[in-house]
């Protein structure tokens, strides 16, 4: 007579989650998944519906304070363009002078760990990276 282990029968039936926490899984997944593109949607929905409202505000009027109020949006908009323009020339810079130091830094432990290794171990072979942490041009 074979007896069956309490272990394996449990190991092989999961208890499924309830219809709702599927539902939610689910629903937050989506939401995971694609939540950037929701909120740009919503973003630009909310901009278009508020560009209407100000479009009706100002609908069959005309007034010499237009053009003033369109020179100082533009003016404004120009130093926002420079200002964004700015501030990510500088990221890019700092990013770039950031990768190059950790890259120094990164061939002076190289040097230093490969030396330590050749004391411990001087029958060691060598993975022949590069001092780069690359590998070789012959891996490739």
């Amino acid at each position: 007579m074979a007896r069956h282990s309490p272990s394996k029968a449990k190991a092989e039936t999961k208890p499924q989650p309830s219809t709702f926490r599927w539902f939610m899984g689910n629903v937050f997944s989506l939401l995971r998944r694609h939540g950037n593109f929701i909120c740009g949607c919503i973003l630009i929905g909310f901009c278009v519906y508020e560009t209407g409202g100000a479009v009706k505000a100002y609908a069959g009027r005309s007034s010499d304070v237009q053009l003033n109020f369109w020179l100082s949006f533009m003016a404004n908009l120009r130093a926002e363009f420079v200002l964004s323009i700015t501030l990510a020339g500088l990221s890019i810079g700092l990013y770039l002078r950031e990768r190059s130091k950790h890259r120094e830094t990164r061939e002076r432990l190289t040097k230093r760990i490969t030396a330590l290794e050749s004391q411990l171990d001087p029958n060691r072979t060598s993975s022949h990276l590069t001092t780069k942490g690359l590998t070789r041009k012959d891996d490739r």
